[in-house]
């Protein structure tokens, strides 16, 4: 007897009997479908098919949909004019802190009368700040004005402005100067 309890105390002490009822507990879930870890399973639905009304024989004809057939769509690709992006250098030449982050806006206006082109940076360092600006291809965009205006983080306000007779061959350079408060 002694020799039992003796087997049955090391057994407890290693583990090795938590182990077995352990495994012995998974096992008899899993067999079971564990249904106290996944809650009662739906019962599936039921597929109720409701029969169409017969139609009535009448002397008149009467139609069977109120639905109108939806309207045609005539797609036709609309002509976009080509662009071209325009590589300009934007500076000034006048002593003033322009800090890191201040607002470079460039707006260039084509003859044709169509919708301008805008670009806004944010500066990374000191002039000339090099920048592309997507601009009409056609001939008729010219002459095109170009206005650059920089908003200095601490309040200055630098603009300038270039008129392009031509598609330009060279970057465009635009010189800005302080406004007059």
């Amino acid at each position: 007897m002694s020799e039992v309890c003796g087997y049955q105390r090391h057994f407890w002490r290693t583990g090795r009997l938590a182990l077995v009822l352990g495994a012995t507990f998974l096992v008899q879930g899993c067999a079971n479908g564990m249904p106290h870890f996944s809650g009662p399973k739906p019962k599936p639905v039921e597929q109720v098919v409701v029969p169409e009304p017969a139609p009535s024989l009448t002397r008149t004809a009467v139609a069977t949909s109120t639905r109108k057939a939806p309207p045609k769509v005539n797609r036709t690709a609309s002509v976009v004019p080509a662009r071209q992006d325009l590589t300009l250098n934007v500076l000034y030449y006048v002593r003033i802190m322009v800090p890191v982050g201040s607002e470079l806006t460039v707006r260039a206006n084509s003859a044709a009368g169509g919708a301008p082109s805008i670009k806004t940076i944010k500066t990374k360092g000191g002039p000339p700040y090099a920048m592309e600006i997507p601009v009409s291809a056609g001939a008729d965009a010219y002459p095109m004005t170009i206005d650059a205006t920089l908003n200095s983080s601490i309040g200055h306000v630098l603009t300038g402005a270039v008129t392009l007779d031509g598609k330009p061959t060279k970057p465009v350079e635009i010189v800005m100067v302080p406004t007059s408060e």
